[in-house]
């Protein structure tokens, strides 16, 4: 079906850096409001609106270029170390040299949860630049990947939540989505 690319997170828990991001985009919606509330209470002051304005608008603009950059670093230093390819009957794991197959059978459950949002339109196609795939196993200990939203083959146009809802009508086991 496709194929995307598994990202080295440079820390212990990759959640909590999903988290962390989340929270400053979230910021980053709510700056426009906290800067049209600052902006009226300033008439309180005396001060002339040109000077509201003047002092209003850099600030803001530093905000919010502080902020993009935050983010987008982090995304920046996700590293591409293999990929994961997901075809109709097993998923295939190539790190390095190295490539493991799972097939169905094997599989207990498998979930994909949000991780990062994108700060680019082109870089995904539902919102997020990559998401943590969990892998279940009967008879293994559980499996946590972070795989890049578009796909590596079919020109980046397929998402890997697309792929995911695909894949649970198809699958004997368990599929959860946090999307």
């Amino acid at each position: 079906m496709s194929r995307f690319r598994i990202l080295r997170v440079d820390h212990s828990d990759p959640v909590r850096i999903g988290k962390k991001n989340r929270m400053l985009f979230a910021i980053y919606g709510i700056i426009p409001t906290l800067f049209i509330l600052s902006f009226n209470s300033m008439t309180f002051g005396g001060s002339g609106y040109g000077i509201r304005f003047l002092i209003s608008i850099p600030l803001l603009g530093l905000i919010y270029y502080l902020l993009l950059r935050k983010m987008r670093s982090t995304t920046d230093n996700l590293k591409t170390i293999g990929e994961l390819e997901i075809t109709q009957s097993c998923l295939k794991k190539r790190i390095g040299d190295s490539l493991s197959e799972y097939s169905f059978q094997m599989i207990k459950e498998l979930s994909l949860i949000k991780h990062i949002p994108s700060t680019r339109i082109r870089e995904s196609k539902n919102g997020y630049f990559s998401y943590i795939l969990k892998i279940s196993f009967y008879n293994r200990p559980e499996e946590t990947i972070v795989v890049s939203d578009r796909s590596v083959d079919h020109d980046h146009k397929i998402s890997i939540a697309d792929t995911v809802k695909t894949l649970k009508k198809l699958v004997p086991f368990d599929v959860i989505t946090d999307l």
